[in-house]
């Protein structure tokens, strides 16, 4: 069988300037896995900064043609303008250059149907189920086993369940800064089943797959040695798994670093679930490096956690967790959803409150984007929809707020950001002094304008 020749690319996924100083680890252990497998394979990464990074259509237009191109879309956060943009590009690539167009990552599974209706794919990666765990449009016949495009698909679906070393990775593909936050991998998936959640779309039955600790650490380690880079995040959804889980990769990835004589030398961000964690295990990931853990506390509202969201969350937990983390000299960042379908003045009230006493400065997200993301495929879109408050089109899932009073202020929150902040925003990088000093200072004036109108509100509606 002939390989086809592979380009492998991960576009910019965020509109933000100084939210593009990273690299995308998943990327590099994609293309290492091409190259380990015999094929002609580059990678074009948008967030490449060694020297300019071309477009896609520059890249294709360049040198030897390339048969198939590997869309990495791993985020969620992207499914919009922003997904819709790269679908563009991915469709003149199709009909520009005769690429098959092969979709890989959570997001490309969840928005299938949009993909290919856009014509922007031929083919969606998904985990060992391909041709029966896609929707609607994707769901094709599978091509011939000798096929040399599905026998790449093949080989991107296995990659999903395995490690993947990056020690094979030249120099063509790590011409990055040395101050650019590194992404690795330790796990695929995510054992909760939030309904509003996506990042499970490319493992169909769900489950959480557990990689090798001290292989990431490996890769850490060499990333390290050949990038000069010293911050690492983990894109795992869901670090820990369960509770002996998370005691126990805390354990290997203390020990591991400090085999590989990195203790002091590196830092890690995490994303973990809160119930997974104790305070054996917190001192033991603050020991190997961990400075920042990333938590979906999504809402202090029991009611909105579990009977909207599907989440099971100890609130009390959760806080005793962020103490233990405060002590050890780890950051809590916690991601929030203040704006639901079923979101009221009185209910924004009594979250309001019980954020400013968990600390606003914890999340980091403005309030006006402090919003539920419908994302195709996840059982929250199907509950808007059949409540009558979904609002879709390709590229748009967006909801309506049944509660009229909570539906004025959120409208009037977006005029408050579009005419105060965005502006600045939009104007801001990453390399610019006291970028994040503009940011907070921002963040501050739309809670004091936020906090007071609920208050002014409230009393209204409540006295007339």
């Amino acid at each position: 069988m002939t390989y086809p020749r592979v380009l492998v690319w991960t576009p910019t996924l965020y509109e933000l300037g100084f939210k593009q100083h990273h690299i995308d680890g998943e990327a590099l252990a994609v293309q290492a896995s091409l190259q380990a497998a015999g094929y002609d394979s580059v990678l074009l990464d948008a967030y490449y900064r060694g020297r300019p990074a071309a477009s896609l259509a520059a890249a294709l237009a360049d040198g030897e043609p390339f048969d198939v191109v590997v869309a990495h879309l791993f985020t969620s956060d992207t499914y919009g303008p922003r997904l819709r943009a790269i679908a563009d590009e991915l469709r003149d690539a199709r009909r520009g250059h005769g690429v098959t167009v092969i979709g890989f990552g959570p997001l490309a599974v969840s928005a299938a149907d949009d993909l290919a209706a856009h014509g922007a794919v031929d083919e969606i990666v998904a985990a060992a189920a391909y041709a029966t765990a896609l929707p609607g449009q994707l769901s094709v016949a599978r091509r011939r086993s000798d096929d040399p495009v599905q026998a790449l698909v093949d080989h991107l679906g296995r990659h999903l369940a395995v490690h993947t070393p990056l020690d094979n990775l030249g120099e063509a593909d790590l011409g990055y800064r040395p101050d650019a936050v590194v992404s690795v991998t330790a796990s695929r998936g995510c054992r909760s089943r939030c309904k509003f959640c996506a990042y499970n779309a490319d493992l169909p039955g769900g489950g959480w797959v557990d990689l090798p600790i001290r292989a990431a650490v490996a890769d850490i380690a060499f990333l390290h040695q050949r990038l000069g880079a010293t911050a690492f995040a983990f894109t795992d959804s869901d670090f820990g798994g369960t509770q002996p889980d998370c005691t126990r990769r805390a354990a290997e990835l203390r020990a591991a670093v400090r085999d590989a004589g990195l203790s002091g030398a590196v830092t890690f961000a995490i994303s973990v679930r809160p119930e997974t964690l104790t305070a054996a295990s917190i001192e033991m990931l603050a020991e190997a490096g961990v400075r920042t853990m990333l938590i979906g506390v999504e809402s202090f509202n029991p009611d909105t956690l579990h009977r909207l969201y599907g989440k099971r969350q100890d609130l009390a937990h959760l806080q005793h967790v962020v103490a233990v983390a405060d002590a050890a000299g780890v950051t809590v960042v916690g991601s929030y959803i203040l704006w639901h379908p079923w979101q009221t003045l009185p209910g924004l009230a009594a979250e309001i409150a019980a954020l400013d006493e968990f600390g606003r400065y914890r999340v980091p997200q403005f309030m006006a984007r402090s919003r539920l993301h419908v994302v195709p495929g996840t059982v929250i879109e199907r509950q808007i929809r059949n409540a009558g408050l979904l609002d879709e089109r390709p590229f748009h899932r967006a909801f309506r707020i049944a509660d009229p009073a909570a539906a004025a202020l959120n409208a009037d929150l977006q005029h408050w950001f579009t005419t105060n902040a965005a502006p600045v925003i939009d104007g801001l990088h990453e390399r610019q002094p006291e970028v994040f000093h503009q940011i907070g200072a921002l963040k501050t004036a739309e809670w004091a304008w936020l906090t007071g109108q609920v208050t002014d509100r409230l009393q209204t509606a409540t006295h007339g």
